[in-house]
């Protein structure tokens, strides 16, 4: 179906979410930090990013900064474990910088495919 780029250091999380797409036929390129995220993004273009917010080499919102100056139509899902840490709201950050959408790192499976999917179908 698609082409999507996950970034995140947690390779747990990775695997669960690698795993949920590939079952619902995408295929995944991974990233474990922000600045080889960027890079990827570069050079493969996937339909689709889904990014940590909290991230080591480039934090979450780095990587959305970044790959917006790329390409103002990249579509971007962000994602995190907690809504909230040191006083930073990241769902309000992810949407200040670009993201089209957030995941809490804890929401189901089908939830997870039924934003990606959507995310797919925006033009």
């Amino acid at each position: 179906m698609a082409t999507i780029l996950l970034i995140d250091d947690d390779e747990f999380y990775r695997s669960v979410i690698r795993r949920i797409l590939e079952d619902g036929g995408h295929q995944i390129i991974e990233a474990e930090n922000g600045a080889e995220g960027v890079k990827r993004y570069r050079i493969h273009r996937p339909a689709l990013v889904i990014t940590d917010m909290r991230l080591p080499a480039g934090s979450g919102a780095e990587v959305i900064r970044s790959i917006r100056e790329l390409d103002h139509k990249a579509r971007i899902i962000a994602v995190s474990g907690a809504a909230t840490f040191y006083n930073v709201d990241f769902f309000k950050l992810a949407k200040e910088v670009g993201a089209n959408a957030i995941l809490r790192k804890l929401d189901p499976p089908d939830r997870v495919l039924v934003e990606v999917n959507r995310a797919l179908e925006v033009e």
